[in-house]
Order: C-alpha cells, then structure tokens, then sequence
C-alpha cells in the first residue's frame, strides 16, 4: 500500500516511473515466494512409494532441488492463466533459483534483480548441467556483482566461472550443440509462417545458393516482388523437389503444385454466394483453419490458387449420440475436436486435434450411452492422470462445457470460447451459471 501512494502522490513522471518499478519487483517476489510454498506444502522424499492412480513425485528442477507432485503445475497453470508447459518451466526456474542460487534468490526477493533476469542465470547453470554444489559456487562468487553492474557483464562473468568449475561439461554443451540440428515452423498468421533452423554450415551455404538461383528465375519469369519475397517464395518452393528442380534449371512446372490438406470451418455468408456478395459493403465473410487461423474470402481464393486443396467438410451438428462401448468412434472424436478446438483445460491453447478423447465420467463396464460428447473432451495424458488420481475434479454439464476444481479448490468453466475463472463469484452466482450450464433455468417442473 505504501508503494501504491507513493505513485498516486508522486510529483513527477521519473518518481513514479522509480515507485512503479519497485512495485512490479515486489509483485514478482511475492509470486516467486507462493510458488515456492506451494511446491513445499508437501514434503516428498525420495524414499516416497504411491499407488500408480495416484500423485507421484518428479523433480523439475536440476540436481539440488526438491521434489513435488506431479500436478503442481496445474494448480499454477489455472492460478496464473498460463499453459501447463510454461507453469511447469516456472516452476523449475523457481525451484533452480531458489535452492541452487541462494543469494541471487535473496537479491531478487530484496528487488535488487529483476525476476527474468534472474532466470536467464538460473537456465544458464541448468544448461551446463550443473551439480548443486557447483551452482552455488557461481551463486557465491557472484554475490557482491548482483545490481552493482550491468546485468550483461554478470552473465558474462557467469559464463567464465562456469567454465572453470565444469570445463568438462561446458565442452559437453558445444558438442550437443553441434549435433543439435532441427528445423521448426511457428504458427501460421495471414498464412505465412516463420521457419526456424540449424543445420551444418556447408548445408547452410548449398541453401542459400539454391535460394538465390530460385529467387533469380522468379525474376525472370516476371516475378516482381522484392528480393525478400522471392527468396521466401524460394524456399517454399524447395519443398516440392520436381517443381524446385525445374526451377533451377530456369523454368517452371506446375504440375508440381504442393497438394494441401486444410480442415476450414465455413460459416453460412461463406457457403451462399448471395451472401458474400452482399457482405461486400460490410462485414467480410471469414472462414477458420485450424492450421491457418481465420481467412477472409479473398485469402481462400488465393489459397486455392496456389496449391492443390483437399476440401474435408466440417459438421458442427450438435447431435449427442451415444454408444454402448468404451472406444469413441471416429466420428465423434472428430466431433469432439471440432466442439472444442482447443484442450478444454482454464487457459490451454495446446490444439485438441492429437489428443486422447477422454471421458468425463469415467468409464464404467455394462453401463449404456456412456461414450457421447456430453461426457468427452480431449485430454493430453497428465490431465487424465489428474482427474483420475482425484487431484482435479471435472464436470461437465453439457456438450464442450466443462467445469474444473483444482486440489486448492480453486474453480474454473471452461468453454470453447473462455475460460471464466470462479474465484471471485459468489456461491450464488455459481449456482445460477450451473444452472444454465445444465438448462435448468425456466425449466417447467414435471407433473
């Protein structure tokens, strides 16, 4: 609180601007602190022996650090309305920067270091594969530099005190790096997307010198974008060898047009052509890939221009057809996905599309009509781990909306659209939203 005054009473913008900082630094503590409470409220030990169905033990953080339940990173995943992978990093970096770091720990609780830049220090002696007691040696030889000098010369300094207490691991690294070749492509946006790769440099020259020639021969065929452009078109076009081979003989083939499958969602202005005409003047019809994001009519048109589609019709019925087995029908999986999109966990955005398709209610043999949309949702493993230990409780009162209680007690209504966080509802209003979950609401009484 007296920091909040001191910005509201501030006489000028660097006062405030100095208040506000300490504020955000003592806001990141405090998390940094619950975090570590809660990874603590549990004292497991390695000598620790759960049934299978319930909570194990693991170690997230590296050698120095505690163990904890396996579904704390749920419990932090929902709190902070982050996915359950980078609560889990969280986690770890709090646990590495906490046991293995003490006295950075103590300088970034004291608001002398800033929270991330701690972490870029804390992943650094991770990455080196650091014994604890090496980490604390680097933690203690670095003790008089941390908010005394540029946070860059402190790492720098860290890298050469690494490499006298682990030579032999910082040589580890470099050869992991060099055999560490990948290539990655981000999500699409206005369908482009970034690449993103490491590969042997002589590799890398062969590339670049392909891209050229590609890029060159685009030119000639009329091609008048600029350099940048033709060389990203270059590239793609490497992904189809045939076309990539005229190419560099100095024409084109298009029967060498990639072919493409793309699951689109089309709404009604989209499938009447009345319709999209009329939306001319207004709103622009726009479709959903679950690949390519949303995409206007124009945008479709030019995606079926250049490149071969596979159309898959989407239906979004809401049929809640059951069967009397434990295996879920293609159909329905298919369903399910299209329902729900995403992993209906508070904040996930990791795709259903690859996911378990997991009942809500479990399973249980001789039962009839237990294997229907109204009780699936597709889950990755550790969440029906979770529900199955009994750690996290899930309902689902209706077809794609599902109601979670963490082991804090903590309550979340997840939809396909949001996720509603049900911290600071009343028991009334819970009350009246589950009753319109489950269409209670202005339901006549039966006589």
């Amino acid at each position: 609180m007296p920091d909040l005054l001191r910005i509201a009473r501030a006489a000028s913008a660097v006062d405030r601007l100095r208040s506000a900082v300490r504020l955000q630094r003592v806001a990141e503590a405090e998390q940094l602190r619950a975090i570590a409470d809660l990874a603590s409220q549990h004292d497991w030990t390695t000598d620790d022996e759960l049934d299978m169905i319930g909570e194990r033990t693991v170690r997230i953080g590296a050698d120095g650090t505690p163990l904890v339940g396996e579904f704390l990173p749920l419990e932090v995943a929902a709190a902070t309305g982050r996915s359950i992978e980078a609560a889990t990093w969280l986690i770890r970096d709090v646990l590495n920067l906490q046991a293995r770091l003490p006295r950075l720990w103590s300088a970034v609780l004291g608001g002398a270091v800033e929270t991330k830049q701690a972490f870029v220090l804390v992943q650094l002696t991770s990455r080196y594969d650091l014994s604890g007691d090496q980490a604390i040696i680097v933690d203690d030889r670095l003790r008089g530099k941390y908010g005394q000098i540029a946070w860059s010369r402190v790492l720098r300094l860290a890298r050469g005190l690494i490499a006298q207490v682990a030579a032999d691991k910082v040589e580890v690294v470099a050869d992991a790096a060099r055999r560490a070749r990948f290539v990655k492509t981000g999500p699409a946006e206005s369908l482009v997307s970034e690449v993103w790769a490491r590969v042997d440099a002589a590799d890398a020259q062969q590339l670049e010198a392909s891209i050229q020639a590609i890029a060159a021969t685009l030119r000639a065929l009329g091609d008048t974008d600029e350099l940048d452009v033709r060389r990203a078109r270059a590239l793609g076009i490497l992904a189809t060898p045939g076309r990539a081979a005229a190419m560099l003989e100095g024409r084109d083939d298009e029967r060498y047009v990639p072919r493409t499958k793309v699951y689109l969602h089309l709404n009604d202005a989209m499938l009447n052509r009345c319709a999209c005409e009329a939306s001319g003047a207004g709103e622009q019809s726009v479709a959903r890939s679950e690949t390519l994001g949303p995409i206007t009519r124009r945008q479709l048109a030019e995606l079926f221009g250049t490149s071969r589609i596979s159309v898959t019709p989407v239906l979004q019925a809401g049929d809640d057809v059951a069967v009397d087995r434990y295996e879920v029908p293609r159909r329905m999986r298919e369903q399910i996905i299209l329902r729900d999109v995403v992993e209906p966990f508070p904040f996930s955005g990791r795709s259903a599309r690859g996911l378990d398709a997991d009942h809500t209610v479990a399973y249980r043999a001789g039962g009839r009509g237990q294997t229907r949309p109204s009780n699936l949702g597709p889950f990755r493993r550790r969440l029906h781990r979770a529900k199955t230990a009994g750690r996290w409780r899930l309902r689902q009162p209706r077809s794609g909306v599902f109601w979670w209680q963490s082991p804090t007690g903590q309550e979340y209504r997840v939809t396909p659209k949001d996720t509603i966080d049900l911290h600071d509802h009343s028991p009334l209003e819970r009350g009246a939203l589950w009753l319109l979950d489950t269409g209670q609401v202005g339901r006549r009484p039966s006589t």
